[in-house]
C-alpha cells in the first residue's frame, strides 16, 4: 500500500515569530558574505547553525597556538581581563536560534547588541565557532576541542554564562520537586530517602538517554507511588524494588518495539482533560501543608483503585487543620510566592520568578519572622526531614532484606510491576504531549520511554523509588527557561548535592512558598481555553451571541474533557486515560456512521441508431457512494440497499466509489454483500473508481472478489465514446450510400 506523507505547515503565528526572529537577527548581526544566509542558518537548527558556518578568514585571531601568539590575540587577552557581568548582560552575542525550536523569551536569549563576548568575534560581531552552544554537555570538546589554558578558561566562562538560565531553572525545579518526592514516599510508606534517591538518578539518566526532549523533568510521582503502595502494605518494602524492575523492563520492551508512536492516537480533548486534571491534583496536593505535620503521621492504607484518593487528605477526619498564626503565615507565603512567580516574568526574565519567590520566602521566614517575631510556619524539615541515603546496590545494602528473585517472587510483583509500567508510561507520554504543545518541538516518544525504563531500572538497583514524567515540574522548567536537556541534568546534580551535602539549607525552605510556586505551576498547566469552551457549550445560543462567545466546540469533545478531568482527579490516571480514549473512539464511530452518503442517478445508454435519429436507449442506474466504510458504517450502508428498493432498478447498475474509502474487513464485507444482492436480482453490476488504498486492501483478499466486475471511470467514458464513434461511423456510411444512390439517379 502506498501512503502519502505530508509535512504539517507551521501556524501563521509560528511563521510570524520565525520571520521576526530572522529579520531581527539579520538587522542586529549581519552575516558576512562568506557565511550562510539567515534562512540557511535557521534551517540547520539550533545546535548546528553556527557549527556548520563556513570559516571566515577574519576569525583567524581565534586560533590558539602555543608557538604563535598574534597581536590580535594579545589584544583579546587584554579584553578578557575587562570582562564583568554587567558588560555581558548588556553586550553578549548569542547564536541565532529558531523560536519554533527553542520557545523562550527573545530578550533572555539575546540579552544584548554588540561588545562584551562579541568583542572576541569578528568585525561583524559573529560568535566564533570554537565556543559552545546553549545546552551543550560536552562544552570543552564540541564544536572544537580545547586548545590551551586560555581557551579552556574562556570556553568555561562563556558556557556558564550562556547556560545561566538552565542553572537557575534547575535549582528552582530541584527545590519544588523535593516535597513532591516526599509525598510519593509517604504514599508508598517508605523512607523519604528512597524517593529523593530515585529522583536525582532518573533526572540524570533521562537527560543523557531520553533523547533531545527539552523541558522533561522526571522523578518519583504520585501515580507510580499509588501503584506501589498496596504491594508494600501486603508484602513489604523489599518487594517494591523488584516490581519497579519489572515495570522498567516492560518500558524498555515497549520502547524497543516502537509502540511509543501510538501516543499520536490520543485525541486532543484527552490531552486537555489530563492537563486540567493534573492542575487540579497539584492544587489539591498543596493542602497537605495546611494540616498537622504529615511527616509525623502514619501512612494510610490505599487500594490500587480508590475513589477520591487525590482529595482524601483534605476530607480526612483523622488529621486536623493547623490553626493560629502558623496557618496564616503559610497562606501569606503561598499568596506572595504565587504573585511573584506570575508577575515577575512580565517585568524581567533575567531571573526566574519562581526562584525569586523561593529565596524571598526563605529569607522572610528565617531572617525576619523567626528571628524578630514569634510568628513562623512549617518548613520542609517539619514536613519530612531530608536525610542522606546510602548510594549502593540493593543487594549489598544491609538495611534492605531483599528476597531471592524466584518464580514465586515474580508472581508476587508482576501485577504491581504492570501497574508501574502503565502509570509511568501514561504519565510520561502525556507529559511529553503537553511539553510538545508548549514548546512546539516534537519529541521522540520511543526514546523518551527508553530513557524512563533505563532510569527506573537504575533507580531500583540503587535503592530508589520509581517514577515517571513530572508534568508540574516540567511546566515550571519551561516557564523558567529550562529549554535544554542540560536543565534536567543539572536538576539531578542539584538534587544529589542537596541530599548528600546541602540538606540543611533545603530544610529551611517554607512549605507555604513551595505551595505558592506549585499553585502557579497548576495555573500555567490548566488549559483555560478548554474551560471557557466548556462554559460556552452549556450556554444557550442567544446568550452566546449576545456575549460574543465564539469559542464553543463539539459537546462530544466537552464530554471527553470533563470525563478525563473527573476520572483522573478522582480515581487515577490510567482509568481516566482509558475512559477518555474509549469515549472518543465511540463518539467518532457514531459520528462517522452518519457520514456515508449514497446518491442515486439514472441515465440513458445509446444502444443503436441511424441517420434519421431513431435509436434504442437503455437505462442505467449509478449509485455514488461517499464516506468511510468500516465497522461503524457497514450495517447502515447495507441497509440502504434493501431488496425491496433495488429490485425495481434497471438491469445495469454501477457502484461508483470515488468519494468512498474502505478501511477494514467490515467495509469490504458490506460492499460485497450489496454486490451479491444485485447479482441475486440478476442485475448486471459493476464497481468503479476505487481508491488506491481501498484497492490494496481488497487485493489482499482476492478470493472474495473473484468474478466481480471492476472498472474505472475512464473506462466508462472510453466505452461510451467508442459507442458514439461506432454510431457516427454507421451514420456516415449510410449517408454516403444515400448520396451515391442519389447522384446515380
Amino acid at each position: 500500500m502506498r501512503t502519502r506523507r505530508h509535512r504539517t505547515p507551521a501556524s501563521p503565528h509560528a511563521k510570524e515569530r520565525n520571520s521576526q526572529n530572522e529579520s531581527c537577527n539579520s538587522e542586529k548581526y549581519p552575516l558576512p558574505e562568506q557565511q550562510q544566509s539567515p534562512d540557511e542558518a535557521e534551517s540547520i537548527g539550533v545546535f548546528d547553525a553556527f557549527a556548520s558556518q563556513e570559516e571566515d578568514p577574519r576569525l583567524s585571531e581565534f586560533e590558539r597556538d602555543d608557538n604563535i601568539v598574534s597581536t590580535s590575540g594579545n589584544a583579546n587577552a587584554e579584553q578578557v581581563d575587562k570582562f564583568d557581568d554587567e558588560q555581558l548582560d548588556e553586550q553578549v552575542m548569542s547564536p541565532a536560534k529558531s523560536l519554533k525550536e527553542v520557545p523562550f523569551d527573545e530578550e533572555t536569549a539575546y540579552p544584548g547588541k554588540t561588545g562584551g563576548v562579541a568583542d572576541f568575534g569578528d568585525e561583524d560581531g559573529q560568535w566564533p565557532k570554537e565556543y559552545p552552544e546553549i545546552g551543550d554537555l560536552n562544552c570543552l570538546c564540541a564544536p572544537a576541542p580545547v586548545n590551551g589554558i586560555k581557551d579552556f578558561i574562556m570556553k568555561l566562562a562563556v558556557w556558564f554564562y550562556l547556560n545561566r538560565g538552565q542553572f537557575m531553572s534547575a535549582f528552582t525545579v530541584c527545590i519544588t520537586q523535593i516535597p513532591e518526592a516526599m509525598v510519593s514516599a509517604m504514599i508508598v510508606g517508605v523512607p523519604v530517602a528512597f524517593a529523593l534517591q530515585g529522583t536525582w538518578i532518573m533526572n540524570i539518566i533521562t537527560s543523557l538517554v531520553g533523547g533531545s526532549r527539552p523541558g522533561m523533568v522526571c522523578g518519583a510521582t504520585t501515580f507510580v507511588a499509588v501503584a506501589l503502595s498496596e504491594l508494600k502494605e501486603n508484602k513489604g518494602e523489599e518487594y517494591i524494588f523488584y516490581a519497579i524492575m519489572v515495570g522498567a523492563s516492560l518500558q524498555i520492551l515497549f520502547a524497543l518495539s516502537g509502540m511509543g508512536a501510538f501516543v499520536r492516537l490520543l485525541p486532543y480533548p484527552v490531552i486537555q482533560g489530563f492537563s486540567n486534571a493534573m492542575g487540579l491534583v497539584i492544587i489539591a496536593a498543596q493542602f497537605r501543608f495546611g494540616k498537622t505535620i504529615i511527616g509525623q503521621q502514619n501512612t494510610q492504607d490505599r487500594n490500587l483503585i480508590e475513589l477520591g484518593y487525590s482529595w482524601q487528605h483534605i476530607t480526612d477526619e483523622n488529621t486536623s487543620w493547623n490553626t493560629g498564626s502558623s496557618l496564616y503565615v503559610l497562606i501569606i507565603h503561598a499568596f506572595f510566592a504565587f504573585l511573584i512567580s506570575l508577575f515577575l516574568p512580565r517585568i524581567t526574565r533575567v531571573i526566574p520568578g519562581a526562584l525569586v519567590a523561593i529565596f524571598v520566602g526563605t529569607i522572610v521566614e528565617q531572617g525576619i519572622l523567626r528571628t524578630s517575631t514569634k510568628y513562623e510556619s512549617a518548613t520542609i524539615e517539619d514536613f519530612g526531614k531530608v536525610e542522606t541515603p546510602y548510594l549502593q546496590p540493593i543487594w549489598t545494602n544491609s538495611d534492605i532484606e531483599l528476597p531471592d528473585f524466584s518464580w514465586d517472587t515474580f508472581k508476587k510483583v508482576f501485577l504491581t510491576g504492570l501497574a508501574v509500567f502503565g502509570a509511568g508510561i501514561s504519565e510520561s507520554l502525556l507529559t511529553l504531549q503537553i511539553v510538545d504543545n508548549l514548546t512546539e518541538y516534537r519529541g521522540n516518544q520511543n526514546q523518551v520511554v527508553l530513557g524512563q525504563g533505563l532510569a527506573n531500572m537504575a533507580s531500583a538497583m540503587l535503592g530508589g523509588l520509581g517514577g515517571g514524567g513530572s508534568v508540574g515540574q516540567a511546566v515550571i522548567a519551561i516557564h523558567c527557561d529550562g529549554i535544554t536537556r542540560l536543565s534536567t541534568f543539572i536538576t539531578g546534580i542539584f538534587m544529589m548535592i542537596a541530599i548528600y551535602f546541602a540538606y540543611g539549607a533545603i530544610n529551611l525552605v517554607p512549605l507555604g512558598t513551595i505551595a505558592g510556586v506549585m499553585f502557579w505551576s497548576a495555573y500555567m498547566l490548566i488549559d483555560w481555553k478548554s474551560i471557557t469552551s466548556i462554559v460556552a457549550a452549556f450556554t444557550p445560543l442567544r446568550i452566546r451571541d449576545r456575549l460574543n462567545m465564539d469559542f464553543k466546540i463539539n459537546r462530544g469533545d466537552i464530554f471527553v474533557i470533563v470525563t478525563m478531568m473527573g476520572t483522573t482527579a478522582c480515581v487515577d490516571l490510567a482509568s481516566g486515560l482509558v475512559a477518555g480514549t474509549l469515549i472518543s473512539v465511540l463518539l467518532y464511530s457514531w459520528d462517522s456512521s452518519n457520514r456515508v452518503v449514497v446518491e442515486r442517478e439514472t441515465s440513458l445508454e445509446d444502444i443503436s441508431g441511424d441517420i434519421n435519429g431513431e435509436e434504442e436507449q437503455k437505462e442505467i442506474v449509478t449509485y455514488n457512494v461517499s464516506g468511510p466504510l468500516f465497522f461503524a458504517t457497514a450495517s447502515a450502508f447495507v441497509d440502504i440497499f434493501s431488496i425491496e428498493e433495488i429490485q425495481f432498478d434497471p438491469e445495469k447498475v454501477i457502484l461508483h466509489l470515488e468519494g468512498a474509502e474502505i478501511f477494514d474487513s467490515s467495509g469490504m464485507y458490506a460492499l460485497k454483500k450489496v454486490y451479491d444482492r444485485f447479482e441475486f436480482l440478476e442485475k448486471l453490476v459493476g464497481i468503479s473508481c476505487l481508491s488506491q488504498t481501498s484497492r490494496s486492501l481488497m487485493e489482499k483478499n482476492a478470493s472474495m472478489w473473484s468474478g466481480v466486475n471492476f472498472f474505472e471511470e475512464e473506462e466508462i467514458i472510453e466505452n461510451s465514446n467508442d459507442d458514439m464513434e461506432e454510431i457516427n461511423k454507421e451514420q456516415l456510411a449510410s449517408a454516403d450510400e444515400q448520396s451515391t444512390s442519389t447522384s446515380s439517379a
